[in-house]
């Protein structure tokens, strides 16, 4: 029999969302249940419902937590790229050096957390949203549109509006996230790590 553990109620709480984004990524969606989770962290079949009112309640806090996730892996990889100037040749050179490294965190997520990504941009996902989730999506995108005005003001298409290329950057980097999770890249296709890398930022030359 397993022993029933006990936490505080701020751990209760992290306890149930840690196991629910584990068994999210193990056992996908429909496996996943109030009941299953307070099992695998070893407390009463009662205790989630002490957090979260149904599986509802809990997915849209996993939708929301999942974008502040991203957020956080787009802010992190943007603070450690340094965007320069255009090259004295007239070229981009690094002025897309942000915009590849949030293209590149961006596909890391997704690839690192694909059940919580296909969540959090599925049409269950997008009914799922709260006033968390708004804020933290919004936060993930203020770190593109930072990086396309970067990109513009050092010369990179910068006859174009900042909203049209943000919006046609998030396409293709979701669809590339998309076509990898489900494993639709033609064979032909290669798909080593640098290849890829440079497939997927053809766009951004």
């Amino acid at each position: 029999m397993k022993v029933k553990r006990r936490y505080h109620h701020g751990a209760l709480r992290q306890a149930i969302l840690d196991e629910a984004f584990r068994a999210l990524e193990k056992e996908g969606l429909d496996a996943l249940s109030l009941r299953g989770l307070a099992a695998s962290a070893g407390v009463s079949k009662t205790a989630p419902y002490r957090h979260f009112s149904d599986k509802r309640e809990l997915l849209m806090t996993l939708a929301a937590e999942g974008f502040g996730a991203l957020a956080d892996v787009l802010e992190a990889v943007l603070a450690g790229v340094e965007v320069t100037s255009s090259g004295t040749d007239g070229s981009p050179g690094d002025a897309t050096a942000g915009l590849r490294a949030l293209f590149r965190g961006y596909l890391g997520f997704a690839m690192s957390r694909p059940a919580l990504y296909k969540l959090m941009f599925s049409r269950l996902g997008f009914s799922l949203h709260s006033e968390k989730c708004r804020i933290n999506s919004e936060r993930a995108l203020s770190f593109l549109v930072r990086s396309v005005e970067k990109a513009r003001a050092d010369g990179w298409r910068s006859g174009q509006e900042t909203n049209a290329l943000v919006l046609s950057l998030w396409a293709e980097v979701h669809g590339w996230a998309g076509l990898l999770i489900e494993d639709l890249i033609p064979s032909e296709v290669d798909k080593s790590v640098v290849a890829f890398q440079r497939l997927s930022e053809t766009l951004l030359d």
